[in-house]
């Protein structure tokens, strides 16, 4: 169903922009948010990431969803820089697939231009799983165009920290997995606490995903940790809503 629906859906205009508030504690702020995507099929509904990306990703087709996003996002991000709204940048999800072609920094610099942003504003979020050189060097050359770096899913891996070590991310994202697991022990809290301090001293920017509890967001407060995103705050919403908000 997915291949054969997949080119239908990006003419279509059926994949939609999604956007997750990050937010700051301390101001209880919205300070950026997340780029994710749901497929409204006019028969099936919406359908969820966790049913198409693997298909797509396997496929390839990805990249083509992907490029679709980065323009929504980048158009996004100009309306509000329009209307006075600064401080909210975007950051978009750079799958696998690209990481190994120099095809999608052609893309991003085109979409850039053409729609005339701030480079900064549109943040690109890279998945610390796939491979490390691949990703440093990567990174590396993304981070000499001038674009800012997260990395996500820190934790969820074997290698986060010879990561850091060798690409230049400027904010690390914990993982939801790794947060809750370092939670249910005073040792896994002191673990996240020593992260925490580990970035500030390397000069990272630090957010927190999958927060969903005050008791996590009181813990984060402690220890030092200011942006956070989950469903405590707000869940993905269509971009008009996150707009409104």
């Amino acid at each position: 169903f997915i291949e054969e629906n997949m080119k239908a859906a990006i003419a279509q205009r059926q994949f939609q922009m999604y956007l997750q508030p990050k937010y700051s504690i301390s101001h209880n702020a919205i300070v950026g948010a997340e780029a994710l995507v749901r497929w409204l099929h006019p028969v099936k509904g919406i359908i969820y990431p966790s049913e198409f990306i693997p298909v797509l990703e396997e496929n390839g087709f990805i990249r083509n969803v992907d490029y679709y996003i980065w323009e929504e996002a980048c158009r996004f991000i100009k309306r509000c820089e329009q209307e006075g709204m600064e401080g909210c940048p975007v950051s978009v999800n750079v799958s696998r697939h690209h990481l190994v072609e120099d095809e999608f920094i052609e893309v991003l610099d085109g979409l850039i231009d053409k729609i005339g942003i701030d480079k900064q504003s549109l943040e690109l979020e890279i998945t610390e799983t796939v491979n490390n050189q691949q990703v440093s060097e990567m990174s590396n050359r993304l981070k000499d165009e001038g674009f800012m770096l997260l990395m996500d899913d820190f934790g969820s891996g074997y290698s986060s920290l010879s990561i850091l070590l060798e690409t230049p991310f400027d904010v690390i994202k914990i993982d939801k997995k790794f947060m809750e697991n370092m939670l249910v022990s005073k040792r896994g809290k002191l673990i996240l606490e020593q992260v925490v301090a580990m970035a500030g001293k390397l000069d990272l920017g630090l957010l927190a995903e999958g927060v969903e509890t005050r008791e996590q967001v009181e813990f984060l407060k402690e220890i030092g940790c200011d942006m956070v995103q989950g469903f405590y705050y707000a869940k993905p919403m269509p971009a008009e809503e996150f707009y409104e908000l």
